[in-house]
């Protein structure tokens, strides 16, 4: 599956890409659009439809979701292809030096949520955080992921702002930096259903 994600637009402008994460606001993201040609698109979704999903609920998010490792050896090998093909060029744009990732596939429904939390765990060795948007068969109202921009005093957090929403375009891919002040969310769907691949790269 490692040709699939060799196919991506992602590092044949890597120049442009370590500009746009140097520049982003309220912190380091890049937004990328088109990342696969459509028949490579397709067989993410074929690989995805066969992948069991569980529903997951908590005081902060309600989603549906794939076990966080994945059960069949074909979703398995898309995630190793995607460490494979997009850890170098991430590595060299961020300059955090990534080598493996995680992968699940989730699906927000209608009243499905995350809400506004930080992906930095000390222990957990997170660097960054990615989103690959995929075609939903009825396209989502909301379900946005929204980035805040955060005031830090004294080593305390002491306010937070709305700053940017990302919509969640089919075949784009969204990658932020994992930090304690990259708090960010998932915006309720209202209608549709909203699919992605998720999760995070590591050292």
């Amino acid at each position: 599956m490692d040709s699939v994600w060799n196919s991506t637009v992602l590092g044949r402008d890597e120049a442009r890409l370590q500009a746009m994460w140097r520049a982003a606001a309220p912190f380091a993201h890049v937004v990328i659009d088109d990342l696969l040609p459509g028949d490579h698109l397709d067989a993410v979704l074929a690989i995805v439809d066969e992948e069991p999903v569980d529903p997951y609920e908590s005081d902060i998010f309600a989603f549906d979701a794939t076990a966080p490792e994945p059960r069949t050896p074909e979703l398995r090998a898309l995630r190793d292809g995607f460490a494979a093909a997009l850890a170098p060029v991430l590595s060299g744009f961020t300059g955090k030096t990534v080598t493996r990732v995680d992968m699940r596939a989730y699906a927000y429904r209608e009243g499905h949520y995350l809400l506004p939390h930080s992906d930095h765990q000390h222990g957990l060795g997170r660097a960054l955080a990615y989103a690959y948007y995929l075609p939903s068969p009825t396209p989502p109202v909301g379900g946005e992921l929204e980035l805040f921009r955060c005031t830090i005093a004294g080593g305390e957090l002491t306010s937070t702002e709305r700053a940017l929403l990302v919509e969640p375009k089919a075949n784009r891919l969204v990658v932020f930096d994992v930090n304690d002040v990259s708090l960010h969310q998932v915006r309720e769907v209202t209608h549709g259903l909203r699919l992605s691949l998720a999760g995070w790269f590591y050292p």
